[in-house]
């Protein structure tokens, strides 16, 4: 996010790239945050980006700056350097960094890269590269700092102070002879109790910790359940073998979050590494159109097979755009409620059906209101009061079933361990046309055979 701060210093990078103050560019460039110089990146052109490149190529700044880009920026940047330059990076950043990043690339290009990398960096990135990509293993950093429960508090201070190359916030994890988690310490405990205490004897030992093949998103809620800076990752021996810190937790969620509102667009965030290729990009979206397209058509059958039977009350067809709108809205706010309870942990499995009964209430209730509406406004396109009533009747139908459709379809994928974000806008929009058309025409005709 640009700040009036940062716009003022993206200004004055644009002045020295067009002028080629090359010298007054890095002093200013290595004056800023990592997080700031990502940003000002973010908002250059292709050209003038090069050019930032050039400049920061071999400082040690560098690494952190990549890590701060977008992974369409990372993968631009590094398609244009040489295996040997991307290795060099990489082993200067934590493993469990530099193991994401390689996530980003092919097979081949991995190998190519990997040749070039320090051996005991290469030996941890690929023990994390074994791990699924969505799993708590394939996040953690392996470089923890851990303490034998048999240690004195005193000989535990010692070890910390010569710690300051590992990863280490305020915990400190306790492992037995065999590596296995057994306690956890803060800092604080440390510091306040005695020289000769052992830290078997301080230490926590309900630890709040994860398996190496938890999903990540999974650990990103247990972190923020229990209001924790890391938690450790423990394999299927509870052996600790990394930690997850907070940051790598918010990143996490963003992705997240990110993936569901692409996944709800009908799209997905490979987009985004595409640039400006219309081709490839519009082969990414097309398959969800492609569904719509169809989905549309069986709309389109649909009002042909009742286009015989409502002729004679041409009022159901003025209001047809209205139900296929308010059809599609309301599906797809009680998708997009239940999807997000779910991803934020508001909403448990056990809670699904209760979650789809209250949608269908919610349904009825809006029903009688739109349809109560409709009834009052279709009389002045018709100048009778009772087709009017029908077409209330009729939409209030609509609405009920589109709140139930909406809840139900990502309710199931959510019972059968499929994402439910796949079921938003498009397909629940989509599906709500047919179904809502279907319910309009079928209740209006039936109630117009009975009373006109």
């Amino acid at each position: 996010m640009l700040t009036p701060s940062l716009q003022i210093k993206l200004e004055s990078v644009k002045k020295l790239i067009r002028r080629n103050a090359r010298n007054h560019l890095e002093n200013l460039l290595l004056k800023l945050h990592p997080a700031d110089i990502a940003t000002i990146i973010k908002n250059l052109n292709e050209l003038d980006r090069k050019k930032i490149w050039n400049i920061l190529s071999g400082k040690s700044i560098l690494p952190s700056v990549i890590l701060e880009l977008d992974e369409s920026q990372i993968i631009e940047l590094f398609n244009t350097m040489a295996p040997s330059e991307i290795a060099r990076i990489l082993d200067e950043m934590e493993s469990d960094d530099a193991a994401g990043i390689l996530r980003l690339f092919d097979e081949e290009k991995v190998k190519d890269i990997m040749q070039y990398m320090e051996k005991e960096e290469l030996n941890i990135v690929e023990e994390l590269l074994q791990y699924p990509t969505d799993s708590a293993g394939s996040i953690m950093n392996p470089n923890y700092f851990a303490l034998n429960e048999d240690l004195t508090v005193k000989e535990a201070t010692k070890l910390l102070h010569k710690a300051e190359d590992l990863e280490m916030v305020f915990y400190l994890y306790v492992i037995d002879s065999e590596k296995h988690l057994v306690g956890v310490i803060s800092l604080r405990q440390l510091i306040l109790n005695p020289p000769d205490k052992k830290l078997k004897d301080i230490m926590t030992k309900e630890v709040i910790k994860v398996n190496v093949n938890t999903d990540r998103e999974e650990v990103a809620k247990i972190v923020e359940r229990y209001d924790i800076l890391a938690v450790p990752v423990v394999d299927n021996e509870d052996i600790l073998v990394g930690i997850i810190t907070v940051d790598d937790i918010i990143d996490v969620i963003r992705e997240e979050t990110t993936e569901d509102i692409y996944k709800m667009a009908g799209t997905t965030e490979d987009e985004l590494m595409l640039g400006n290729k219309s081709f490839k990009v519009a082969k990414v979206r097309f398959p969800w159109l492609l569904i719509t397209f169809f989905g549309e058509l069986i709309s389109g059958l649909v009002i042909h097979f009742f286009h015989g039977k409502v002729q004679d009350f041409a009022i159901l067809v003025s209001f047809m755009p209205l139900i296929m709108a308010m059809g599609g809205n309301v599906g797809s706010q009680s998708a997009t409620i239940l999807i997000r309870g779910v991803a934020l942990g508001k909403v448990t499995i056990g809670d699904i059906y209760k979650v789809i009964f209250k949608e269908i209430r919610v349904g009825m209730i809006m029903g009688v209101i739109l349809g109560s509406i409709l009834a009052f406004v279709a009389p002045f396109f018709s100048k009778d009061r009772q087709l009017g009533l029908i077409v209330g009747i009729a939409m209030f139908f609509a609405i009920t079933f589109a709140a139930f459709t909406g809840a139900f379809v990502p309710a199931m994928l959510i019972k059968l361990k499929l994402d439910p974000a796949v079921a938003s806008s498009p397909f629940i929009s989509t599906l709500n046309d047919i179904t809502g058309l279907t319910i309009y025409f079928t209740v209006s005709i039936i109630l117009l055979n009975m009373f006109i």
